[in-house]
Formats: structure tokens, C-alpha cells, sequence
């Protein structure tokens, strides 16, 4: 007898300019697509690279990758505080194509589903603070003078810890 080893395909929108859901996109922007297998050291070595050419950088990720991007636009604006951010959230679709063997046939199965996605607008531009989800460029003092606790905890100050 002849066995189906079962196959699964995923097929995702393509990140174009209309799904970037962010307003008054400015024309040219470098573009850093983030994906499960990105690395954080090399999104930042591009993004890097990117802001000597242009002045505006989007990153856009959807699905459980949404999480590198937030930290390479927070590591981003640590090193380069004057820059300006812009948030927009949306979803994106992704088609999952399932081989099955049924009652000896061979089907195919669809299933279409809608991912959260995210689009980090990132600028040293001036960029007008009314926008959905404008964040302000960060002054350099707040991340020198900014306190740090001094409290410490002991082994008995975390709750949910049972001690037999």
C-alpha cells in the first residue's frame, strides 16, 4: 500500500505598502521584515546601515515575531534616542494548504487564517505628534539620570513558593 506522508504549506500576504497601516507613510523608507528566524543582531546591523541612506525605517512583523520587532525598535531608539516612532497594529493573512489522505484519496484542505501584525515606523525625521500611536524622541538625560532600585529581595519575598 501506498502511504501519504502528510504536507503542509503556508502561503502569507506579501508585506506591501497597503498593509502597512500606519498613517501618512512617508514615500521612501527602508523596509526590515521581521520573521521567526531573524536574528536581533542582524535586524539591528541593518537597520543600522539603513539610517545612514534614509531617514525612515518601518518594521513589520506579525504573528509570534511581533515580540523581535518591539525589542529592535526599543534597542534602536537606546542607541539612537532622537529618533521618532510611530506604532500601527493590523492583521495579516496567511493560507495553510494541508495534503490528507482520505478513505485512499488524496485532499486538500484550506484554512485561512488572520495573524496580528504590527508596523514600527521609526523616523529622525520631525513627525507630527496628533498620528495614532506617535511616541516622542527620547532625551539622553532620562536614560543616564534615570534611578535604579536599590531594594533587594530575598528568597522568602517571592510569592507562590511553597518550602516544605
Amino acid at each position: 500500500m501506498e502511504t501519504l506522508k502528510p504536507k503542509c504549506v503556508y502561503q502569507e500576504e506579501r508585506w506591501t505598502r497597503s498593509l502597512i497601516t500606519i498613517d501618512n507613510l512617508p514615500d521612501n523608507f527602508e523596509h526590515l521584515k521581521v520573521n521567526n528566524h531573524s536574528k536581533i543582531r542582524n535586524m539591528l546591523g541593518f537597520a543600522v546601515k539603513s539610517f545612514e541612506n534614509s531617514n525612515h525605517l518601518v518594521c513589520s512583523a506579525s504573528g509570534p515575531s511581533v515580540n523581535k520587532a518591539v525589542t529592535c525598535a526599543e534597542i534602536l531608539k537606546r542607541q539612537m534616542p532622537e529618533l521618532k516612532q510611530v506604532t500601527g497594529i493590523g492583521y495579516r493573512n496567511v493560507r495553510m494548504i494541508k495534503d490528507e489522505m482520505i478513505d485512499g484519496k488524496v485532499s486538500q484542505t484550506i484554512t485561512t487564517r488572520r495573524l496580528p501584525s504590527i508596523h514600527i515606523l521609526l523616523s529622525k525625521n520631525h513627525l507630527h505628534p496628533s498620528l495614532p500611536g506617535y511616541q516622542g524622541a527620547d532625551k539622553v538625560s532620562d536614560h543616564v539620570n534615570r534611578p535604579v532600585s536599590s531594594r533587594t529581595f530575598e528568597k522568602n519575598d517571592y510569592r507562590g513558593t511553597k518550602e516544605g
